[in-house]
């Protein structure tokens, strides 16, 4: 006979769909909650904002600071809310992603230095070598997690170091065969706890005791939704402490590592794509260039605002990834005055910090906000999406762009790619014409070679910033060269340029400058060519020898390998045969003024042409040159590649 008071199997079933109703009405009632204060929160910090651009007194501008940082701190409250509200109810999903964990953990060290202000603490990491430098998963809920127990261990912290310590010597999860384990700990000298205290620590709205609530604040939701991602991720989390000395927050979660030689068919396209960065952090400066280089972009990187602000006045990008915290102002604050000086710039926030407020004055913006560290595809992805809003910058005066190059050769090379891309351009020969061209008023934008005769490119705008003093006027001026040191850019801005183009310029690289400066509309992308054309294979004297003529190069320059290519080529043999003369009878007279001309002329043709072997070997003969130095046999070692080269371009069939 059964117990009466055993509940049946109905019974049991009604409770639990009434827990269930329950929990779901509790979390719909968060959700709804989080979403209907967070509106009218987002209106009161725009409103403060408004105010603050007003530029108020001191006193006022105090009081609107402390009410802006209550108001971010309100807003990370309901974003924690809402998440609680989001696992509670199943409904949150974690993403896949690349995780650079060596950059995630010293980013966050360093997005955590502001909370230890008035404080004698360390922020440290101790990450062992054997930890993978990339792995898989989700870098925003991972962030997530060791911030939040960075954020408590600071909090309960006055004196001594907090550490972000990271290994493979896991205690509870073992790793499969296809997967490896990570233990995160976080490592306190402060005010430690109970094993009494510890127990509770993880349940939802729970803190130490009502005082440290009191002392400290916050929502005591932190810890749980730290449990609940860890255990979306398969790990496990738990803590050690003891009163007095301190406390570590430990969690383990399985992971996989990720080569950090990624294909590049993966990786987004961002050929011709310019692209500032301003970054003060040496290696997360570092990391972004290599990063964007390796899919095509053309990156400068400047440490401050300063630097930054000088040079997006000098010349427009495509795109600014800029950080926040920058050692002399706010990147958003530069983001405001870049909106203003080049309106169709497309920009980045790209930052450490976690903060809800900045994340939606970014957003009003019409800002992206990307929270370090984001992996390699999804910062290419996230500027390629940028750039995608990039229209023609307005540029003052005349439409119109006139070059000046004094090799025919490289002439001829601008003008197929000129006509090719359907703009028309004017050609000079000479520095002394390129001024007679800007004096006139009929061009909007010069491109020169840096050595010409009667007047250098360095003289031409020497002369154009001469007459711009006491005055608002700037007239853009590109540099065209061979020298890859020109292209550095502390380099050009000293001289005077704006720009730099190096020899041999790829189309892409071509249409984005002029779409940069206004001497091309927006349009769609030229298709790739067919890098398999039907060419027969050179024949080389040397297999140790790079090709005669670099054809990934010759078409990506000329947009394909066709017929007309093809008549570019041997054209420039019929035009270089008479410097490649010139040059033998220099050597034959030691006349090294002569082989200094006559070497730079080789070199800027050579590698225009994609003839990079001859461009190399012609550049060693320019600096024994200027250096007053013998140059041996390189000039009969010219004359033996300028064959090589003429016999490969003479095989060539379209």
């Amino acid at each position: 006979m059964s117990d009466p008071k055993t509940p049946s199997v109905e019974d049991l079933q009604k409770q639990i769909a009434e827990a269930d109703a329950l929990a779901q009405q509790k979390s719909n009632f968060l959700a709804t909650m989080s979403h209907e204060i967070r509106t009218p929160m987002q209106s009161v910090y725009g409103l403060l904002e408004l105010i603050e651009q007003e530029k108020p007194s001191a006193n006022i501008a105090e009081m609107v600071g402390t009410a802006k940082n209550s108001a971010s701190g309100l807003l990370e409250i309901l974003d924690d809310i809402l998440d609680f509200a989001k696992m509670d109810a199943d409904q949150m999903e974690l993403d896949q992603f690349e995780v650079p964990i060596r950059t995630l953990a010293r980013g966050i060290n360093e997005a955590m230095g502001v909370k230890v202000q008035g404080k004698n603490i360390d922020l440290l990491d101790d990450i062992a070598e054997d930890v993978p430098f990339v792995i898989v998963g989700d870098p925003k809920r991972l962030r997530q997690i060791i911030m939040n127990l960075m954020g408590n261990a600071i909090k309960f912290t006055q004196e001594g170091s907090v550490t972000i310590k990271i290994t493979q010597n896991c205690e509870v999860i073992e790793p499969s065969d296809d997967s490896l384990g990570l233990r995160f700990e976080i490592i306190d000298s402060g005010i430690g706890m109970s094993d009494e205290v510890c127990e509770r620590l993880f349940k939802p709205f729970s803190q130490a005791d009502n005082s440290t609530s009191r002392k400290f604040g916050g929502t005591g939701l932190g810890l749980s939704i730290c449990k609940k991602l860890v255990d979306m991720m398969g790990g496990a989390i738990g803590v050690h402490s003891t009163e007095g000395v301190g406390s570590t927050f430990w969690f383990e979660i399985p992971a996989k590592e990720v080569s950090t030689d990624v294909n590049a068919d993966d990786l987004p396209n961002l050929e011709g794509i310019s692209v500032l960065s301003v970054e003060d952090h040496p290696q997360g400066a570092k990391e972004i260039v290599r990063t964007l280089r390796s899919m095509g972009a053309n990156v400068e990187s400047c440490p401050t605002y300063a630097e930054g602000l000088a040079l997006i006045k000098r010349r427009p990008f495509d795109v600014a990834i800029i950080d926040q915290g920058l050692p002399d102002g706010l990147g958003l604050d530069l983001i405001r005055e870049i909106t203003e000086i080049r309106p169709f710039t497309a920009l980045m926030m790209y930052t450490v910090r976690d903060d809800a407020g900045l994340q939606h004055t970014l957003q009003s913006l019409g800002v992206l906000y990307l929270t370090k560290p984001a992996s390699r595809i999804g910062l290419g992805e996230a500027v390629k999406d940028s750039v995608a809003k990039v229209v023609k910058h307005e540029v003052d005066g005349p439409n119109k762009l006139v070059i000046a190059e004094d090799t025919e050769s490289v002439r001829d090379v601008l003008s197929r790619q000129l006509e090719n891309l359907g703009v028309e351009a004017d050609f000079v020969h000479n520095g002394k014409q390129a001024i007679e061209a800007y004096e006139s008023g009929e061009y909007g934008i010069l491109l020169t070679d840096l050595h010409m005769p009667e007047m250098d490119g360095y003289e031409v705008v020497k002369r154009i910033r001469a007459g711009e003093e006491n005055t608002d006027k700037h007239f853009p001026v590109i540099v065209l060269t061979a020298d890859v040191q020109m292209a550095q850019r502390q380099v050009y801005l000293s001289h005077g340029y704006d720009e730099c183009l190096l020899k041999p310029v790829s189309l892409g690289q071509f249409r984005r400058l002029l779409m940069r400066w206004g001497l091309m509309e927006e349009q769609e992308e030229i298709q790739e060519p067919d890098t398999q054309a039907d060419v027969p294979a050179e024949q080389e004297n040397n297999d140790d020898l790079p090709p005669a003529i670099d054809r990934q190069a010759i078409i990506e320059q000329m947009g394909s390998l066709d017929a007309n290519t093809i008549e570019m080529l041997h054209m420039f043999v019929d035009m270089t045969k008479p410097l490649m003369d010139k040059l033998l009878e220099a050597d034959a007279a030691n006349d090294l003024h002569a082989l200094k001309e006559t070497a730079h002329s080789l070199k800027g043709a050579a590698r225009s042409a994609c003839a990079n072997v001859l461009g190399d070997i012609c550049a060693q003969i320019q600096s024994h040159g200027e250096q007053g130095t013998p140059i041996g046999n390189l000039a009969k070692d010219a004359a033996k590649e300028f064959e090589r080269v003429s016999d490969t371009i003479n095989d060539m069939k379209a």
